[in-house]
Order: C-alpha cells, then sequence, then structure tokens
C-alpha cells in the first residue's frame, strides 16, 4: 500500500542570502543591506590539526569573522554527500559538529551525491573523486540515501535537507526520472529539498528532464531553500560552474516558482571568487542581482498566503511513495558500489569501467571526459593557488605546457585529496622525489617548495617555520611574486623564518 508524507519541519523564512567565500569579504561588506542569510561550507573554513594525519579542525579566525556578520547563517556541506555507498568519513564528524554548534543554523543542507570511490581490494581504503559525482539514480540508491539522510540528522541535530545537483550524464536505460528520484527520497527520508534551479537549467539544457517536469513531481512543501548561480559553456554543456550571475530563464523559472513554495525558508546566491575577479564583475552587478532576488522574495511574501491556499491539495498529493524496507541487501549495495567505482575510475583516467547490465551506456557517455577535464581544472587551480611561487618557477624555467604534464603525470599516480593542503603536500613530495630521482632539474624548486608547505604548516598550526635556502631568497622570492625569475642569485646557506599565524586573531 502507498502513502502519503507531508513535511514535518516548516523553516522560519529567512531571506536572501550568499555562500560566504573570505575571498569576497569586501562583497559581503558593501552588500550587507541586502543580505538576510550568509551560507557557509564549513569544510572549506577546516585545516588538518598539527601533528595528525586525519584529525581537521576549524580556521577560529575565519569562523570569528563569519560570527559577526550579522545575517542568519546556514551550513551547506561540501563532504559528507548523502548519495554515498561508502560511510561518513570519520575525521570530518568532529569538526562538522562543531561547525553547527558554532554557527547554530536552523538547517543544513548536503549534496545528493558521492565523493569516494569504493577501492576494489578486499578491506583497502577508498579514494576520493575530486568532484561530486551524480548517482545512479535507482530503489538502491534511493535506500542508501535514506539512511544517510536519518544518519546526518542525527548526528547535526538539526533538520537535514538535500541538493539536487547537476547531472551531466545521459539516463540509463531504466533509472527512475529525476523529479520522481528526488522526491521519493524526499518524502521517504521526511527531509527538505535544496532546490538549484541552475542546476536544474543544466540539467535539461544537457539533454536530462526537463525543468517543469522536475518540479512537477516534487512535493512543494519539501522545498527549504533555493540556490541560483551562473554557469558557462564547455564543449556543448552547459556547466553548473557559479561563474557568473543569474541567466534570464533561471531568474523567470525563479519568479514563476518561488510564489508556489510554501516553505521556502532562504534564496540563495553562488559566484566562486575567482571568477568574480577573473571576469572582473563589478560589485555593483552583483548589487543588482541580489536587489532583483530581494524583489522576488518580498513580493513571493505578500501573495504567499493566497497562493499555499490556492496550491494547498497539489502541495500535499504530488508524490505517492510506495512502502518499502530501507535496508539495503548486499547484492544491491554492490550495484551501487560498481556505479561508483566504474564512473570514478573514468573521471579520473584510470582503468575501463566495469561492464554492468545496469548502466551499460555509461561507457560511451560524452559527459565523461568532461567531468575529468573539471575534475583536472579543480586540481590545478588548488596547486597553482596553493604553490604559486612554485607554479612559477616551474611555468618560467620550462614552460606552462611541460608543467602542466607534470602535474598530469602527478594526477595518474595519485588520487585527488579532499583537502587542498594534502594535494599540495602531494604534488609537493612528486617533485621532490623526481628532483632527487634527477628526473627534473629546476634551479631551488626545492627551497620554494618548501618555504611554500611552511606558509601553509604555520598557518594551520599557528607555529612559526623556518625554512633553508641554498640561495640569497629575498631576491628569489621577490622576482617570482612578480612572475619572473631572478637576474642573479647569492649562493649560501639562509634561513628563511615564516611567521605564526594567530588562530584566535580575527
Amino acid at each position: 500500500m502507498a502513502h502519503l508524507k507531508p513535511a514535518a519541519f516548516s523553516p522560519t523564512p529567512l531571506g536572501v542570502g550568499m555562500v560566504y567565500f573570505p575571498a569576497l569579504d569586501f562583497l559581503f561588506e558593501h552588500c550587507s543591506n541586502l543580505l538576510d542569510v550568509i551560507e557557509i561550507e564549513p569544510q572549506t573554513l577546516w585545516f588538518r590539526s598539527p601533528g595528525t594525519t586525519d584529525a581537521h579542525r576549524l580556521d577560529d579566525r575565519a569562523f570569528e569573522r563569519v560570527i559577526r556578520l550579522p545575517q542568519h547563517k546556514l551550513i551547506h556541506g561540501v563532504g559528507l554527500p548523502l548519495a554515498a555507498s561508502e560511510k561518513f568519513e570519520s575525521r570530518q564528524i568532529p569538526p562538522w559538529k562543531q561547525s553547527i554548534s558554532r554557527l547554530n543554523p536552523p538547517w543544513i543542507s548536503e549534496h545528493l551525491a558521492f565523493m569516494r570511490i569504493p577501492n576494489k581490494g578486499q578491506g583497502k581504503t577508498s579514494h576520493h573523486s575530486g568532484f561530486l559525482l551524480p548517482p545512479l539514480q535507482c530503489r538502491e540508491t534511493m535506500d542508501i540515501a535514506i539512511a544517510r539522510i536519518a544518519e546526518l540528522r542525527k548526528l547535526s541535530a538539526v533538520p537535514v535537507a538535500f541538493e539536487i545537483p547537476p547531472n551531466y550524464l545521459r539516463p540509463q536505460p531504466g533509472e527512475i526520472p529525476d523529479g520522481d528520484f528526488f522526491a521519493q527520497i524526499a518524502t521517504a527520508a521526511d527531509c527538505g529539498i535544496v532546490l538549484d534551479i541552475h542546476n536544474l537549467w543544466c540539467n535539461e539544457r544537457n539533454g536530462r528532464q526537463k525543468m517543469q517536469d522536475v518540479l512537477g513531481r516534487l512535493p512543494l512543501d519539501h522545498i527549504w531553500e533555493i540556490h541560483l548561480a551562473g554557469g558557462d559553456s564547455h564543449h556543448g554543456y552547459w556547466l553548473d560552474a557559479h561563474s557568473d550571475l543569474v541567466p534570464q530563464p533561471v531568474m523567470e523559472f525563479c519568479e514563476e516558482w518561488l510564489p508556489r513554495l510554501p516553505n521556502a525558508g532562504a534564496l540563495i546566491f553562488e559566484i566562486m571568487p575567482v571568477y568574480v575577479h577573473a571576469k572582473k564583475i563589478p560589485v555593483d552587478r552583483i548589487a543588482t542581482q541580489l536587489e532583483k532576488m530581494k524583489s522576488l522574495w518580498q513580493a513571493r511574501q505578500k501573495i504567499l498566503p493566497m497562493t499555499i491556499s490556492r496550491n494547498q491539495n497539489r502541495v500535499h498529493s504530488m508524490t505517492w511513495i510506495p512502502e518499502h524496507s530501507h535496508n539495503v541487501n548486499a547484492a544491491a549495495y554492490q550495484k551501487v558500489v560498481r556505479w561508483e567505482q566504474s564512473l570514478g575510475e573514468m573521471v579520473n583516467g584510470r582503468s575501463m569501467p566495469i561492464q554492468d547490465i545496469h548502466f551499460p551506456t555509461l561507457v560511451d557517455d560524452p559527459a565523461v571526459p568532461v567531468y575529468r577535464t573539471l575534475i583536472e581544472s579543480f586540481r590545478s587551480g588548488t596547486l597553482v593557488e596553493g604553490l604559486p611561487l612554485s607554479y612559477r618557477l616551474l611555468a618560467l624555467t620550462l614552460g606552462e605546457n611541460v608543467t602542466y604534464s607534470l602535474m598530469k603525470e602527478f594526477w595518474t599516480g595519485c588520487w585527488p585529496e579532499p583537502f587542498a593542503y594534502d594535494e599540495m603536500l602531494g604534488f609537493s613530495t612528486f617533485l621532490h622525489q623526481k628532483i632527487n630521482d634527477k628526473k627534473l632539474s629546476v634551479n631551488f624548486l626545492d627551497n620554494v617548495l618548501n618555504y611554500e608547505i611552511a606558509v601553509a604548516q604555520a598557518q594551520m598550526s599557528g607555529q612559526e617555520q623556518f625554512v633553508p635556502f641554498d640561495c640569497e631568497p629575498i631576491a628569489l622570492l621577490e622576482a617570482l611574486s612578480r612572475w619572473e625569475l631572478p637576474a642573479s642569485h647569492t649562493p649560501g646557506k639562509f634561513e628563511v623564518q615564516v611567521p605564526a599565524w594567530n588562530m584566535q586573531e580575527p
């Protein structure tokens, strides 16, 4: 027998907000009067604890800055995805709970995706995928997601919502349609939905279910939060890159549907700092974007009571969920594991995918190279941003093409790391090994690598570091900061003191 399950939680309407990045502090200050909510991705504000290989802790300075902001706070996870066969990483649980305790959000959200690739060897650890990847939309994944949502709700002690993700893959034969998949999970798990309208627009443009059809299947009273963003075109795909202002069709869709969402608590704009700077997007244009969102929110608040009354039956009778057990048997679990292994290895350029009757067209899906490009772009960005002087020394000495080839060689032998420092440390170790094996010769590269790793360690540990140099370091470092090689160098034994970062100082 089927049963109907309206949402049990009704968020307080908070208003319009943005996703927080320290690099956009200037923007949050400029647009403070337009923002009611700040959404924090907590994993981006964590450090590895000094002297450990696993534990992470909060960047107290960053959290204190966020706490002082007058807006409401929401948490949007990027490391505990809800459609993964792998259990949550234990090292993330303590800082996740601490983040919730510090920010006190009325609800939290995570992605309906997976990020870890189960190892094929018995008893071996899984690998990080380098990107949030779409799940196989089947009954078995639904059961896993329902269990993960319950687990996250228990350890978070606040209501949980999942974000509808972008999916660049073609639907597999027999997959549950997008709208039904999301609706059945939300209703059976008794959780919220983060309706990312730009994600739905991407999915429709890239050949998946139409936006109107997805919304026509969702239980609208489970939608607690709406995300808006901009993207970019890449080899015939429209990507959810958070790289621009919101396209007009996405704004129009939001204007049409926002008044129909009785439990919407926040309308959030997402944009990455790198694109604000690279595209030279003026602060005033972002302020105008927020003003448009504010107008939509205020108009929705005025007409909401009438809209709810008119749509009450539709809101509470959209999705009927057949009763079934959410326990996943071993055979069904392995079906999801094979999907994760196959897709995860393909997008990381590893072994050929597993042939499986449940996803027969994955091997030929033209979106797989798109995901591979995205992962490589994220990894290269992490290295260029985290090791800027080392990258410049390599590029100025060897050329950018050879430098990128070194990165690709590193990626071939090393899986992605979820935290930037670990990725930087892995690449530094890879280059040191090539230097020791006399397969790479770049003057003073080992010194510059050690210096930049020490800067990161000082930031994480709050303790000063000392780095030996084989030449006078100031001229070398200043030249690289100008994208130049030093005109000359003075050999000798030198030492650079990297000052401690006060972790408590705002």
